[in-house]
């Protein structure tokens, strides 16, 4: 995966041909991918139903328990209601939940965060959005940077949203180098100009570069939550649910701090 265009197929025939993979150990890998083939018809139920809303629960369930609490300089998390919130970056909008080509499945539902936090912000609390940079290039916008930056110094807080684009990460390519968009980079630097409270929250299928790091005071790495990966995050940023994840490096994180 993903698909070849025969050249695969091709290469398995070859290789038999030549006596580098055994008939035997072919029928072996054939078989297991029947028996699962088999038994997925087998226990095929006619009109078969399911609670999506439940599914949904476990599955924000699920995602707060992966996400990893990365850096919480002076106990910034968890967010109180009553405070004044700016949250920069279309992720927050539009959340990068899933990847692409065959990890590609249909939500139910989608939670979208910024609505998520506002729900978990209270009525005293303010809640605000603004764009801060562009998704599908890297190109600096310096309306939304200072339009951004006008937001995040009147909040008591900047809770901005990076990560990846899809054309970032996907298969079929490898990545050239680790970093962020620098548009991305340039956002989380220019709101610390303005605001020394800021959260960055990570939507990522793989690792990134953090120069940015002594910008930020905390930094959730959600990475691709699945459908309810909006309302996971706000559930951590409010302190509804512990965040318990761990990353599998360890060096990777004592470089976080």
């Amino acid at each position: 995966m993903p698909s070849s265009s025969g050249l695969g197929d091709r290469k398995i025939i070859e290789a038999v041909r030549n006596g580098q993979l055994s008939e035997e150990a072919l029928d072996r890998a054939v078989e297991r991918l029947l028996r699962i083939i088999i038994m997925s018809v087998d226990n095929k139920k006619a009109d078969a139903t399911y609670d999506k809303d439940e599914h949904h629960r476990l599955a924000r369930t699920v995602a707060g328990e992966t996400m990893v609490l990365l850096r919480n300089e002076d106990q910034l998390l968890p967010l109180s209601q009553g405070q004044k919130l700016a949250i920069i970056g279309p992720f927050a909008q539009k959340p990068r939940y899933q990847g692409a080509g065959s990890s590609f499945v249909n939500a139910t539902k989608l939670d979208v965060p910024f609505e998520e936090i506002k729900k978990l912000a209270g009525d005293t609390g303010s809640v605000v959005y603004t764009q801060g940079f562009h998704i599908d290039n890297d190109d600096l916008d310096h309306s939304l940077i200072e339009e951004a930056k006008r937001a995040a110094s009147e909040a008591d807080v900047a809770v901005i949203f990076a990560g990846l684009p899809d054309h970032y990460e996907s298969e079929g390519y490898d990545r050239k180098h680790m970093r962020m968009p620098a548009n991305q980079e340039q956002i989380i630097t220019a709101i610390a100009e303005v605001q020394s409270n800021v959260v960055v929250i990570l939507m990522n299928g793989s690792p990134v570069e953090m120069p940015w790091v002594g910008h930020s005071k905390a930094i959730l790495e959600a990475f691709l939550g699945g459908q309810a990966t909006g309302g996971a995050i706000a559930d951590l940023l409010f302190g509804k649910v512990n965040p318990s994840g761990k990353l599998p490096l360890q060096n990777a994180a004592s470089q976080v701090g």
